[in-house]
């Protein structure tokens, strides 16, 4: 299966990024590149932004493509190929309903930039200093007037279950809701996930799905590992994605140098 991969696609909180790491190891760039001088192209696939996203993978972001905000924006390079809006009205019933949970804060993602009306003024912090997003502060969610991709909810002890199922029983049937690992709690357009945005690629980029070889560790990547030709599971996936990808490993670096032998 390997000689035919052309793609390689790769999530990155809990995958590349592990055990909370918020930079990129150094050895996953020559990586990259010798996966392009082998012709095989590199995805970074995340729930991060766009900007973040570049910023991580500075030395060789020009070079690679991007599934941001778990396939709502999507780019090569320097380039925005698609965004994908939700419906306002959608967004203001949404907020309504999220600012009234006690215990998380919200976030809603526009194409450049975080919006938050923070409970606890530290998550500004994290999200600005640890995380290192672009961020803006607004006293309500309902202040924030640009489009919106992707709306968020975070607890830091995960998510509370009884909370995942009420929003999804009330906004599934228009939102994809997705647990997008680290307490994050994720909703973007039905359809829209990592996997809609890896078959976008494919067909801006003209490579089949059977090419890809992806990795992923949570719920916003089950989309992702259900498409790709070849799919691994991170060891520390839970139960349910690692049913939805072909094999595990514990290091990305591992197999990307197995596939250059």
């Amino acid at each position: 299966m390997t000689e035919r991969i052309r793609v390689v696609a790769s999530d990155f909180d809990g995958t590349i990024l592990k055990n909370g790491a918020q930079e990129v190891d150094e050895i996953y760039f020559p990586l990259i590149r010798s996966l392009k001088a082998r012709g095989i192209s590199f995805i970074a696939a995340s729930g991060r932004q766009y900007g973040n996203l570049r910023r991580l993978l500075a030395p060789v972001a020009d070079e690679i493509s991007f599934i941001c905000e778990n396939g709502a924006l999507v780019a090569q390079g320097r380039r925005i190929l698609s965004i994908n809006e939700i419906e306002r009205g959608l967004v203001d019933a949404m907020i309504s309903d999220m600012e009234r949970v006690e215990g998380a804060e919200c976030l809603i993602s526009c194409a450049d930039t975080s919006c938050v009306a923070p409970v606890n003024p530290g998550f500004v912090d994290y999200l600005r200093n640890t995380v290192k997003n672009t961020v803006s502060v607004f006293d309500s969610l309902t202040q924030v007037k640009e489009p919106i991709i992707k709306l968020a909810m975070y607890w830091p002890e995960g998510i509370p279950q009884e909370k995942e199922l009420w929003f999804r029983e009330k906004y599934g049937s228009h939102l994809n809701v997705v647990d997008g690992g680290g307490g994050w709690l994720d909703f973007t357009n039905k359809g829209v996930d990592k996997g809609s945005a890896l078959r976008y690629l494919a067909g801006v980029e003209d490579f089949g799905l059977d090419e890809v070889l992806c990795f992923g560790d949570s719920g916003n990547d089950v989309g992702m590992l259900r498409a790709a030709g070849l799919s691994y599971a991170m060891d520390t996936a839970k139960d349910e994605v690692k049913a939805c990808a072909d094999r595990q490993c514990s290091m990305v670096s591992d197999v990307l140098k197995q596939l250059l032998q």
